[in-house]
């Protein structure tokens, strides 16, 4: 779960037209939200993820549902308030079902920072208050077959790159050529680039590379060979913006 800013509503949202859709389902129980304006809207928001769980929404079975942050059950006049939509996954949403929002807080992630109140560790989640707990708790973001193993293996793919990179300095004695150089820092570039916003379980992949002590070997490398260039400065950067990682892990990236 990272921060998602939330975008303009798409312009056919008219304040005419979500009064009438508003009323539509009032009288109905129509499904009005489902729009393909409203989901394309979300998809694009979220960089086409779960909001809460981050997987990548259109593949396999992982289709798009709106969400209604404030469950329509309750709060029917904001059915189609953009501000209380949200994209979410089948499963997600099932488990989220009616909780009243309003009266017990969970974390909404475009209001809220989730670092606030998360923090990964062992590729669980853990909460530093109580909307941290509660949210982990409805949701079951420590789900053992659909969440925590996908979780497992990214971060294993992550550890076998970066044990791959200090096998390789430790065998050139840190004297590689400068296409070996240039390998390096497109594989570092796109370790980095999989724990950006738009990629599928971001903040899981930030954990299991900020976490790993060999990430901070061969950036102390690159640095000493002078080939830790801005553009990857910039992308760690922003990957620290949003990971959920433990204040005492974070202190390390100051390399």
């Amino acid at each position: 779960m990272i921060k998602i800013t939330r975008t303009f509503p798409p312009h056919q949202m008219t304040s005419e037209k979500v009064k009438e859709l508003t009323e539509e389902y009032l009288k109905t129980k129509k499904n009005v939200w489902n729009q393909d304006y409203i989901k394309k809207a979300l998809l694009t928001m979220s960089h086409d993820k779960c909001i809460f769980c981050e997987c990548k929404l259109g593949e396999e079975s992982k289709y798009i549902e709106v969400e209604h942050f404030h469950p329509k059950s309750l709060y029917p006049y904001e059915v189609v308030d953009w501000f209380n939509l949200l994209p979410i996954c089948k499963r997600c949403n099932g488990l989220k079902r009616d909780h009243d929002t309003k009266h017990e807080p969970i974390i909404n992630p475009t209001i809220d920072e989730p670092r606030q109140h998360l923090f990964i560790k062992n590729y669980r989640f853990f909460s530093k208050d109580e909307i941290g707990k509660r949210t982990v708790r409805i949701l079951q973001l420590n789900d053992s077959e659909r969440l925590m193993l996908p979780r497992f293996k990214i971060g294993n793919q992550v550890s076998e790159t970066l044990d791959i990179l200090v096998k390789w300095i430790e065998k050139t004695n840190g004297t590689q050529a400068i296409d070996d150089q240039n390998e390096m820092i497109c594989k570092v570039h796109n370790l980095l680039n999989s724990c950006q916003s738009e990629s599928e379980y971001s903040a899981t992949c930030s954990y299991a590379l900020f976490s790993d002590e060999n990430y901070y070997d061969i950036k102390k490398h690159m640095v000493n060979k002078g080939i830790w260039d801005s553009d990857l400065e910039e992308l760690e950067k922003k990957c620290l913006e949003h990971c959920l990682i433990s204040d005492d892990v974070l202190k390390q990236c100051s390399v």
